[in-house]
């Protein structure tokens, strides 16, 4: 069991990376984002990706003074004792993911829904988190991870997290599961023996761990079962006999965005026999008739509803059960700088953190420093179309903007793009039956690296060099879109063949590039440039440029001095430096602050009125 110090450490730490976030929202198209005196940035002179390969060297390499912030997530081995250093703080972000039992629902008696909701009602998630995490994971329910947009968590009237076995029993009992035999262990309702067996990797403690607590879940509702292990275990969603013939198993998925199209896919009853989808091989026609709305509707509020109303039934139906949604640590030195960021996805270790980190008054604030942050593995290339590493990743969207960015607490948030109409048939005769439009709006005081205004064409030219340049990974997802263009200045039109809210995001993350570089280098030529810092000077339009790299030990980021949301740096802190959006950088970094002042002051008089009042009322009675 872990210590209260340690459950009182992960409860206030998630409650503060909540407030974190908490931005008052706008609108855009129907959709809330955050407020846009986020988009202010950068701050610092430079950043500092330093090559640290182990765990242990990395959190050395932060007491040591050699790094601010460990660049990815920290081991839980080192908890205890980074939690107790003065001036250190330890942040955690829950992961975008969970481990989970998968049911064969086509399988008899587990594909009777009261079997399936009484497991998931018996079985105890808190102990999960409490025993087998020692407190590092939360109970989850829906397939859809908290913190994601999208998801259902938390709204519900009810939920799976503590152990319920008298009520598991009742749902088994009025189900017709009941020990004919007298052996203690109950008959199907047709009245055939059955039993359970729980599949884990052997190489999985975790796995085992949970798969063993499942085990005793079912035995204490009468049912006999049991834990297997096996080295197919990797292999399991794909393995053809398996697929056929198992009773649940011990998987884990994890998400690399908050998209929710896959649940059109992942769980659709048509889906129910094919290989790489619906391991459960679960149908149900309710949960399928919302599936058109959640693919096609351009709205986001029917989306989201199309998405809420899946997980709803899903989660009643219990096709699989969620165990765990586990928490990843972050860690960093709070002496010298202030502003950093706990992203809903990605933690402290994020891109927000490096926009918006700043050095705090007493140590020459809030411009300049350099923020030093530890990297695991070497940069494989400074070509983002070609790497498949993270830790690349990591350092390269610094250098590259896209039309928009997803914010710190998962929301959209319009970058490049002042805003955007998307508009289909119905809403525009001028649109083919069946097509998407989206039009963008284009910020006009964007620059390359070089100078160059970044426009409109440069956004146009970059999808469709993704789209036609074969084999290029950016235009895998372009197959439906038939055209991308400018109509006029400052305006971005992209159309796709197909009806979908989702077309939105799948052009609206990607990074663009200049167009004047790329002809150059031609539709055949993305997997082969290869540019070198050292050597090359890349264009790019990001907050920071990279300007020095030395193998196997460090890449250097310098700030880009005419970033188009960037702040008027006075001239002590930087000379002979061209300065842009006057008066923005005190208007833009006092902004957040007076807003949040503005809404913690008026909360605060709300309390002392009700206080107030409530001691008047008192008094007089």
């Amino acid at each position: 069991m872990m210590s209260v110090g340690k459950r009182s450490f992960i409860a206030v730490t998630l409650l503060l990376s909540i407030i974190s976030i908490s931005l008052v929202p706008i609108t855009v198209n129907g959709q809330s984002v955050p407020n846009t005196s986020l988009k202010t940035g950068p701050f610092l002179d430079k950043i500092l990706y330093k090559l640290i390969t182990q765990d242990d060297q990395q959190v050395l390499a932060l007491y040591d003074d050699e790094i601010d912030i460990i660049g990815n997530m920290v081991d839980p081995a080192f908890l205890d004792t980074l939690i107790e250093t003065e001036g250190l703080e330890v942040a955690n972000v829950l992961r975008n993911g969970y481990g989970y039992i998968s049911i064969n629902t086509a399988k008899y008696p587990l594909n009777i829904t009261p079997f399936r909701r009484a497991f998931a009602f018996a079985l105890d998630k808190e102990r999960i988190s409490d025993i087998v995490w020692d407190g590092l994971s939360v109970p989850q329910d829906s397939c859809v991870p908290q913190g994601n947009p999208f998801s259902i968590e938390g709204l519900l009237f009810y939920d799976y997290y503590e152990s319920n076995i008298t009520l598991g029993n009742q749902l088994l009992d009025a189900a017709g599961f009941v020990d004919v035999t007298g052996d203690d262990f109950r008959e199907a309702p047709d009245g055939s023996e059955f039993d359970v067996e729980i599949w884990c990797a052997e190489t999985s403690n975790i796995g085992l761990e949970v798969s063993t607590i499942g085990v005793e879940t079912l035995q204490a509702l009468g049912v006999n079962a049991y834990v297997s292990w096996t080295d197919y275990y990797p292999y399991f969603p794909w393995y053809p006999s398996w697929r056929g013939d198992y009773d649940m198993v011990f998987l884990g998925s994890s998400f690399n965005n908050f998209d929710v199209d896959w649940l059109a896919y992942e769980f659709w009853s048509e889906y129910a026999d094919e290989p790489y989808w619906n391991h459960p091989k679960w149908r149900n026609a309710s949960y399928d008739s919302w599936r058109n709305q959640l693919l096609t509707s351009i709205s986001y509020d029917e989306v989201y509803e199309a998405a809420l109303e899946m997980q709803r039934i899903w989660v009643y139906e219990c096709p699989m059960i969620i165990t765990y949604q586990n928490i990843f640590l972050s860690a960093y030195w709070t002496e010298k700088f202030e502003g950093f960021v706990n992203d809903v996805h990605d933690g402290v270790p994020c891109w927000w953190t490096n926009y918006k980190v700043h050095l705090k008054e007493d140590a020459g604030g809030p411009f300049g420093g350099t923020l030093r942050v530890s990297n695991p593995l070497e940069v494989d290339t400074f070509n983002f179309m070609i790497t498949s590493s993270q830790y690349t990743m990591n350092i390269l969207q610094m250098t590259y903007d896209s039309l928009i960015k997803r914010g710190p607490d998962g929301l959209d948030i319009m970058w490049l793009a002042e805003s955007y109409r998307i508009e289909t048939h119905d809403d525009n005769p001028s649109i083919t039956d069946g097509h998407t439009r989206i039009t963008f709006q284009m910020l006009q005081n964007v620059t390359w690296s070089d100078g160059k205004p970044l426009t409109e064409e440069d956004v146009a030219f970059t999808l469709n060099y993704y789209r036609n340049s074969p084999g290029n990974p950016y235009g895998a997802d372009l197959s439906d879109m038939t055209a991308a263009y400018s109509p006029r200045p400052h305006t971005v039109v992209v159309e796709f063949e197909s009806e979908s809210y989702w077309h939105l995001h799948t052009i609206g993350y990607k990074p663009i590039i200049p167009k004047h570089v790329f002809q150059e280098i031609g539709l055949n030529g993305w997997n082969l440039w290869e540019p070198d810092p050292r050597s090359d000077v890349m264009v790019t339009s990001g907050p920071f440029n990279i300007t020095d790299y030395e193998p196997g030990e460090y890449v250097e980021l310098t700030r880009n001095p005419n970033y188009f949301f960037g702040p008027d740096i006075p001239p002590t802190f930087e000379a002979n430096t061209e300065l842009i959006n006057p008066g923005s950088w005190y208007l833009g970094f006092t902004s957040f602050t007076l807003q949040s002042g503005l809404i913690t002051g008026i909360s605060l008089c709300v309390i002392l009125i009700v206080l107030v009042k409530w001691k008047l009322e008192t008094r007089s009675s």
